[in-house]
């Protein structure tokens, strides 16, 4: 079949077809942009955290009971919570936190070395109770986890800046800080020397509460004592089988040893899903607008085919009468599109790694890979020919009689 005989034809309706090749070349470069932003986003909420993130349940108490305002009986409270918890039936691990990972909610300090001239580094940090590293789940590589006797720590002696409070920072976080060497062992202070802590461990990947930002993968745990008059919090370890039973029966169990208290329970996939709510809604919306520039497009396409097969039914009869077969009429409606299809899915190429550009400069979203070009390509360009398929076979169904009838 000669094409040139097809896009002369064609040209004979040049409106007709630069709309559906603009069609063709627009949802293209906003199709796969927007796959594109939808993968990086999706890439970042299944990124790796380190942490049993399906055994891990959450347990926040709000303290209403006076008896709060006294830091003894917090701290008694806290280690009668963690004995109760640590004994309940299905619990693996449990440990006392300040702040929650992957919850969007955290604290942040800046640490060097010590001596060291360099600037200080952006440290998230974890205030937890004995078993933090255990109730995680997260890999110890070096040095040991946190014990009993690190949180007897003078604490005289660690507010006049001597390295008493021991710390378990993880691996992207000690790499920053000493690069060359074990960071086991050595001690790391603030910017202006007043604080000092010393290294006991570390442990491997752990993301922090913000695991989207530049800094979300370090992470220090500092022994102490997590808690107050207004909030205390605690994360529950369990075997991911037993999450379900052990998870309605935690409020109780908070409730029985201190009444005193609102309780919330939580599974870290929760959590983490609030944190990331926004993104979410953000992958739901693309996906919906995905679905309606390809089904856009498709009616187009089928619309385009079908009016010219209604335009043409004279010619089509006409070349049937002179011994077209039904094939040769297909592949004539099926090449006119594919050029259509080709053209424009040519120019969308170009828009879409404009596109692409822009958003990268101006919105930060992460850079076009040439792979999901590729099959944004190809799947626009059989979305055409499935498209046109139809009204093509309705053509080839004209009987030659119509070139005489319709004289």
């Amino acid at each position: 079949m000669e094409l040139g005989p097809i896009f002369r034809a064609l040209m004979h309706n040049k409106s007709r077809f630069w709309l559906i090749a603009l069609e063709v070349a627009l949802t293209l470069a906003i199709v796969a942009n927007c796959i594109n932003v939808m993968l990086d986003m999706r890439a970042e909420f299944f990124k790796p955290s380190g942490i049993d993130e399906e055994s891990l349940l959450v347990v926040y108490t709000e303290p209403f009971a006076p008896e709060f305002k006294d830091e003894d009986f917090v701290d008694a409270l806290r280690e009668e919570d963690l004995v109760r918890l640590q004994s309940f039936p299905g619990v693996i691990e449990a440990a006392g936190f300040h702040q929650i990972p992957l919850s969007g909610s955290g604290s942040s300090a800046g640490r060097r070395p010590l001596g060291s001239e360099m600037e200080a580094e952006t440290m998230p940090f974890f205030v937890v109770t004995e078993r933090a590293v255990e109730t995680l789940g997260v890999e110890l590589l070096e040095g040991r986890s946190f014990t009993a006797t690190d949180f007897d720590y003078d604490r005289e002696a660690y507010d006049n800046g001597e390295p008493v409070r021991p710390v378990i920072l993880n691996l992207s976080l000690a790499k920053k800080l000493f690069p060359e060497e074990s960071a086991v062992g050595k001690v790391i202070q603030n910017e202006e020397g007043e604080v000092a802590e010393t290294v006991i461990g570390v442990v491997g990947t752990m993301l922090n509460s913000w695991p989207t930002s530049s800094i979300g993968e370090d992470v220090m745990l500092l022994a102490g004592e997590p808690g107050n008059e207004y909030r205390m919090r605690y994360m529950v370890r369990t075997h991911p089988e037993d999450v379900e039973s052990v998870y309605p029966k935690l409020e109780g169990l908070m409730r029985e040893v201190e009444p005193g208290r609102v309780v919330t329970i939580r599974t870290l996939d929760e959590v983490k899903r609030r944190q990331f709510v926004a993104n979410l809604a953000v992958i739901k919306i693309l996906t919906t607008i995905i679905f309606l520039l390809v089904a856009v497009t498709s009616i187009g396409i089928v619309g385009l085919t079908s009016f010219s097969v209604t335009e043409r039914t004279r010619q089509v009869g006409t070349r049937r009468a002179l011994g077209a077969t039904r094939g040769d009429i297909l592949r004539h409606f099926l090449v006119e599109n594919w050029m259509i299809t080709g053209f424009g899915l040519a120019v969308g190429a170009i828009l879409t790694l404009g596109l692409n550009y822009a958003l990268t400069n101006i919105a930060d979203a992460p850079k076009m890979e040439i792979g999901l070009l590729l099959g944004g390509v190809v799947l626009l360009w059989f979305t055409g020919i499935f498209a046109a398929l139809l009204p093509a076979i309705r053509a080839t169904r004209i009987a030659p009689e119509i070139a005489t009838r319709t004289v």
